[in-house]
């Protein structure tokens, strides 16, 4: 008597062919990636050919050339974004940057400058929107409202300079302040304006504009419910 005829289960049948194309897509997977690897961080088909800078021209844009240091010929997944970022931010007027990779071959250098809006007296430096006092890469504009402050009395001044209104702005050739809470206005006519702090700026605007309507040599506006006015003289400004 023969001995029953067990039949296979197919899946077990299938087990060896499945390990064996299992096996295969690893090996070529490991091998893409190695290639993957090698074609990006190693071979020269990807490397560094030029660098070029954007948001500034002329000499501030050899400076950031100068201070990013990329050096050409190094593959660009081995760039070094974040040592170029540091270094050109030790640049005083520099606001922000961003180092971009630009495949195939180029290194790109996003620089956002400080802008002056103003200048610092004593220093000669330049003032932007923040309150930050920076040496500029050149020579700043001649027509540039002077800020006699520093600290936290720059950041004022600026804050007020910021919330003028345009006709009242065309009055004004400088701002001081030595806190906070007393920046003042020089005018045009040689008058000065006690702001106090950056507080009520548009009542405070308002309340100047009327007292502008007859001549006085200081206009205290700090209190805007209780402005006053020195050396009043009759006539108009």
């Amino acid at each position: 008597m023969s001995a029953p005829v067990i039949p296979l289960d197919p899946q077990a049948r299938e087990t060896k062919p499945r390990r064996r194309y299992r096996g295969l897509v690893f090996v070529l997977l490991a091998v893409l990636v190695s290639a993957a690897i090698w074609l990006f961080w190693f071979s020269s088909v990807f490397v560094v050919r030029d660098v070029r800078v954007i948001g500034v021209t002329g000499s501030p844009a050899a400076k950031v050339l100068t201070s990013a240091a990329v050096p050409l010929g190094v593959p660009m997944a081995q760039l070094d974004a974040d040592g170029s970022t540091a270094r050109i931010m030790l640049l005083p007027w520099v606001d922000s940057v961003e180092v971009r990779r630009g495949w195939p071959s180029e290194v790109i250098l996003a620089v956002v400058p400080r802008i002056a809006i103003a200048v610092q007296l004593g220093t000669g430096r330049g003032v932007d929107l923040s309150g930050v006092a920076f040496d500029a890469p050149e020579p700043l504009a001649k027509n540039l409202p002077a800020i006699d402050a520093d600290g936290v009395g720059l950041v004022a001044a600026v804050t007020v300079w910021q919330s003028l209104p345009a006709p009242l702005l065309a009055k004004v050739v400088g701002v001081s302040a030595s806190t906070r809470d007393d920046v003042e206005l020089n005018l045009k006519s040689g008058a000065k304006v006690r702001w106090g702090s950056a507080e009520q700026g548009e009542i405070k605007a308002q309340v100047l504009a009327a007292l502008l309507q007859r001549r006085a040599a200081v206009y205290d506006v700090s209190a805007p419910e209780l402005p006053t006015t020195q050396q009043e003289k009759a006539g108009l400004e």
